[in-house]
């Protein structure tokens, strides 16, 4: 019919796999952001772990936010429901940020047998031979950024910024601690990074020390070893246990007041980076910061071997550092 409306073309549709955890994820932010931008009138579909799904629905980068339910494991059943998820609707482009094994799962399950001619297809990530891979042979000895940068450079996209947390200061609307946020406090993210963990006793060790100097130590995550929150309990009774009652995005409001954070390599210290705060990350031999590490203006990393070997006395001494 003449003058009848016309639906509009369907906008074209992104993939972005990052479900790797928060440790990967909050260092993608910046990536994440550069996307955005690129494909500003795409729809953009993220495909994640359950554990940074509430994160990511909060940030303004995405349309839809897929949980993987695999979290990385080879599960029949749960790969067939996201293939009939991945193939329902044709994407233009997929950045894969995790270039791991399951990640090339996905690949499979998205392209099954044009994956064996790949030079048309239109994924950004490492499969050798797509219309966007990045090969570089140094690709293995590049930080986390500078190898997404890399990657995105060959995706046509310019230099991506540090991860950037501003937009959590939309989405708290409320948050209520059993302390003032205006009074000195340090956060302890003691949740296990890769490696064997520092010794629950010296958590507990720091935490006394701190209260007495006037800080209240405060522990935040998931997944922290209960034998660490009792010896926090056991030397420091002021200590104040948020673990597992800050979400993500209220952890990143405590960030930002805190005097500092103290943790090992984990998506805690990850965000603390980004927010920053004073943060002081215990590398152990099991992780490599040339790799990993997090970045910021007031970060330090503290490296040992065995974080057994590694004292209260260093950590203070590294967290009291004029930097």
């Amino acid at each position: 019919m003449i003058g009848a409306d016309i639906a509009p073309p369907p906008r074209p549709r992104i993939l972005v796999i990052a479900a790797a955890g928060l440790a990967r994820f909050v260092p993608a932010l910046g990536a994440l952001g550069a996307i955005r931008a690129y494909h500003r009138d795409a729809e953009i579909i993220l495909l994640t772990a359950r554990a940074t799904s509430a994160f990511a629905t909060t940030a303004p980068y995405f349309d839809q936010v897929w949980i993987d339910e695999s979290d990385g494991e080879f599960k029949l059943r749960t790969l067939l429901d996201l293939r009939a998820r991945l193939i329902a609707q044709p994407f233009m482009r997929v950045y894969d940020l995790d270039g791991s094994a399951h990640s090339k799962r996905v690949f499979w399950l998205l392209y099954g047998r044009r994956g064996f001619a790949p030079r048309a297809l239109p994924w950004s990530g490492q499969i050798p031979g797509t219309a966007l891979a990045h090969v570089d042979r140094q690709r293995t000895a590049m930080h986390l950024a500078d190898r997404w940068a890399a990657q995105l450079k060959v995706a046509g996209i310019g230099a991506i910024l540090r991860p950037d947390l501003s937009w959590v200061a939309r989405q708290v609307q409320s948050f209520a601690v059993p302390f003032r946020m205006v009074d000195p406090f340090v956060l302890l993210a003691p949740a296990p990074g890769p490696g064997a963990p520092w010794p629950a006793e010296r958590y507990g060790e720091l935490a006394r020390i701190l209260a007495g100097n006037g800080q209240i130590p405060v522990i935040v995550g998931s997944d922290v070893p209960v034998e660490v929150t009792a010896a926090i309990a056991d030397h420091c009774p002021t200590a104040v246990d948020l673990t597992g009652r800050a979400t993500i995005n209220e952890t990143v409001f405590l960030a930002w007041a805190a005097t500092a954070a103290i943790g090992p390599d984990n998506g805690l210290t990850h965000l603390t980076a980004a927010a920053g705060c004073r943060t002081v990350v215990l590398y152990n031999g099991a992780s490599d910061p040339a790799l990993v590490g997090q970045r910021g203006p007031r970060v330090s990393l503290l490296r040992r071997q065995s974080l057994a070997d590694v004292p209260v006395a260093e950590v203070l001494a590294v967290l009291e550092q004029k930097i």
